[in-house]
């Protein structure tokens, strides 16, 4: 993707005095329309008056198109990124909202008729699934992929604009959602093949850094004559086919393992095709399978894979092409054991759209979409046990808990760390129950906010040495968990003879945890220490109220057990530490994480 330099203005047209470059931004959670540049660059920082309230529009003109970015917004404000200038999406401090309507952050927003009758005059808009949005004065990320509307040789619109995707904070929260024009307020009410890319500019405070975006053409990669010959036979390695007496051949419109009906448990298979590459520049494959393949093009390995896998790896390469035609070739063998039978190729180019050239029905076992499973706490906190992926881990000791408020998070009991939280649906449990196979994990059901993982407490010669990043059972012993009366789990540990009870509860009516951590001991212990947060960048905004990892959430320190916070910084993180237990044999630290 290309990415909008923000070392100046000189990206934008004509821009208003209402629009500056800044470094950073402060902005607090509960001041109304609060936000303020800081002196630098990578920041375009909107703050409207009455005089000054002009939109920001790109140099860049798109049509189809791929767009990601970080905005900020601070409490009460309301803007909108409009698409060719037309199409908007809802940028809004929706914090707290249950039902998120169209006017919501993520929403469509309506068109409008003013020759309609009241009521009536706005129509159209789409609300979004959910309420992924943040609280104002964080950084939220908004990734869209639109499709422009589509004209003959006349000029006439034979297609309307569509929202493939708007994803928001990794949540997807619209799909497939078509405009039949542009919505209310756009800054041109014709409809064109291409335009640029606005920022609202006239309703509030925001502000936009790490604009990326991709324009797509109409045409896409296409594997023409494809050709497919099939070899019987126990193979460990890939072949040389040319060796090869071929049991069967026939032709294909895509690609895919399970090209013969009846095949034999074992064989091979070799696809001839013709690629067309309708551009030039640098073409990324993405091939999955359980087996073995390789790909050529024009005679020249792109993938290769030395060995039978007996699940679904994924490898990907990236291939300079000239635009025209080119020699195709793909060789597969399959794993012995059928579960585990599949093949898939997805490939993307220059303004080339991510498309599949396999068939959906070749990737049947393990690489199939599962349906979803959603396990919801209906009437009672709800704990669940199980394996859980956390930024590319396999955590085993992983305890989810639910609550009916909505109130989420995943906790590693094997290092007393916080995972993730989160506002909405609990857990999909999919990979966990449906058919009991690999990876038997769940997964967040509604958007999560990622924290560190590492463990909350540890034994330091120092408080200011690198925090470790797991400890050992023999340092934090297990003791288990129980449930308190209002049905939240509270954690149970020992570490150097000091008793320690973890208790994290969401609070009704708000997207925040509290977390309460009690430790005893039968003397004073000297050395151990609590590790509240850790991320890029921690700012304290008032005495214990603090900024996290570049905005990412807020926490507030409720109880330190009498010690001053330090925030240690080691290389490009820092961590917010409190020290325990240094002269009392009890001490209890209290905090709150709102997000």
């Amino acid at each position: 993707m290309k990415e909008v330099e923000l070392t100046d203005l000189e990206a934008f047209q004509s821009v208003g005095d209402n629009w500056s470059m800044a470094g950073e931004v402060n902005s607090s959670r509960t001041a109304e329309h609060d936000l303020k540049g800081v002196d630098g660059v990578g920041t375009v920082v909107n703050n409207p008056t009455e005089e000054q309230q002009d939109h920001l529009f790109t140099q860049f003109e798109h049509g189809d198109l791929e767009l990601e970015l970080d905005f900020l917004m601070p409490k009460g404000s309301n803007s909108g990124i409009y698409l060719m200038g037309r199409y908007e999406v809802q940028l809004f401090d929706s914090w707290g909202v249950e039902e998120p309507a169209f006017s919501d952050v993520g929403g469509i927003y309506q068109r409008w008729d003013e020759s309609k009758a009241d009521g009536e005059k706005g129509f159209e808009g789409s609300a979004p699934r959910l309420n992924a949005g943040r609280a104002p004065g964080l950084w939220q990320h908004l990734k869209i992929i639109f499709k422009a509307p589509e004209f003959n040789e006349q000029g006439e619109k034979i297609s309307n604009a569509e929202f493939k995707e708007v994803w928001l904070n990794g949540a997807l929260i619209q799909e497939n959602v078509t405009v039949s024009g542009p919505t209310r307020a756009a800054a041109f009410e014709d409809e064109q093949a291409e335009g640029p890319l606005m920022i609202q500019g006239d309703h509030g405070p925001v502000a936009v850094r790490n604009i990326k975006y991709k324009k797509y053409d109409k045409t896409s990669i296409a594997l023409e004559s494809l050709n497919y010959g099939y070899y019987e036979g126990a193979f460990d390695q890939l072949p040389d086919f040319d060796t090869l007496t071929v049991s069967k051949t026939g032709t294909a419109d895509s690609l895919a393992g399970n090209i013969v009906e009846e095949a034999a448990d074992r064989y091979a298979l070799r696809y001839t095709a013709t690629l067309v590459a309708p551009n030039s520049g640098t073409y990324l494959f993405k091939l999955r399978n359980a087996g073995t393949s390789k790909i050529l093009i024009d005679g020249q390995p792109v993938i290769e894979q030395d060995s039978v896998h007996r699940m679904h790896q994924l490898s990907s390469a990236t291939v300079e092409l000239e635009s025209g035609e080119h020699d195709f070739t793909l060789e597969y063998i399959n794993h012995p054991n059928e579960w585990y039978r599949g093949l898939s190729l997805f490939a993307e180019g220059p303004r080339l759209r991510y498309q599949s050239l396999h068939a959906s029905s070749s990737v049947q076992s393990g690489g199939r979409e599962l349906p979803d499973l959603i396990v919801e706490p209906e009437s009672h906190v709800k704990v669940i046990r199980s394996f859980k992926m956390h930024q590319g881990k396999k955590r085993t000791h992983v305890v989810n808990v639910g609550a009916p408020n909505g109130m989420n998070y995943s906790y590693d009991m094997g290092q007393a760390a916080l995972l993730d939280v989160w506002e909405g649906p609990f857990l999909n449990a999919n990979e966990m129950w449906i058919d009991r196979g690999e990876p038997q994990t769940v997964s967040s059901a509604g958007p999560p906010l990622i924290l560190n993982g590492k463990p909350s407490i540890a034994k330091l010669t120092d408080g200011a040495v690198a925090w470790p990043d797991s400890v050992s059972w023999d340092q934090l012993q297990v003791e288990g968990y129980s449930i308190a009366e209002n049905g939240w789990p509270v954690f149970e540990y020992s570490m150097d003879g000091v008793t320690i009870r973890d208790q994290i509860e969401g609070v009704d009516n708000s997207r925040r945890l509290v977390r309460k951590i009690e430790f005893t001991a039968s003397d004073a212990k000297e050395g151990l220490w609590y590790q509240l947060a850790s991320g890029g960048k921690i700012i304290q905004n008032d005495k214990g109220a603090y900024t996290i990892d570049d905005r990412a959430y807020y926490l507030n320190i409720i109880n330190g057990a009498g010690a001053e916070p330090q925030i240690i910084q080691h290389e490009d993180t820092y961590d917010l530490r409190l020290p325990v237990l240094t002269e009392e044999n009890e001490a209890v630290i209290e905090y709150e994480i709102i997000w």
